[in-house]
């Protein structure tokens, strides 16, 4: 008879390399949603997806990736490697998605630009996080054991 055995595709990354790819995916949903909304505003009553027009969508994904950062970013910061390039990037990349939401909401081509730099800037601090963490002696030895 076959043995099967099942394998943890996520195994081999530790919980931070999750988070920081999490913040990624999270943050790119939001361009995703603030860039495809405008077109698809008519349809999605019909598809009975009306409540992803309410701004508590947006709202809810910006938190979410305030969250995740603060489980990946905050804890590397302070454990492991010491660096405010990621953190910094990272309140760069909010507050932008802030001012597109504040200044520009009537003004469809400059929240596009905030949004699409904002988005770029909290992936580009997630990635600076994990390679942060792969290089710092500590990590490496966190992820060994």
């Amino acid at each position: 008879m076959l043995e099967t055995k099942l394998v943890n595709p996520f195994s081999r990354y530790t919980a931070g390399q999750l988070l920081d790819s999490a913040g990624v995916m999270v943050s790119w949903l939001c361009v995703l949603h603030c860039l495809a909304l405008p077109f698809v505003l008519a349809l999605l009553p019909l598809a009975g997806l009306s409540f992803l027009i309410d701004e508590t969508v947006e709202l809810a994904i910006l938190g979410i990736a305030v969250c995740i950062a603060a489980l990946s970013l905050v804890p590397a910061y302070f454990r492991q490697h010491g660096s405010l390039r990621a953190i910094a990037l990272f309140a760069a990349g909010i507050g932008l998605f802030g001012i597109s939401r504040s200044l520009f909401e009537d003004d469809l081509p400059m929240e596009i630009i905030f949004i699409l730099v904002g988005a770029a800037l909290i992936t580009t601090a997630h990635l600076i996080n994990r390679r942060l963490c792969k290089q710092c002696a500590e990590c490496r030895a966190k992820e060994s054991v």
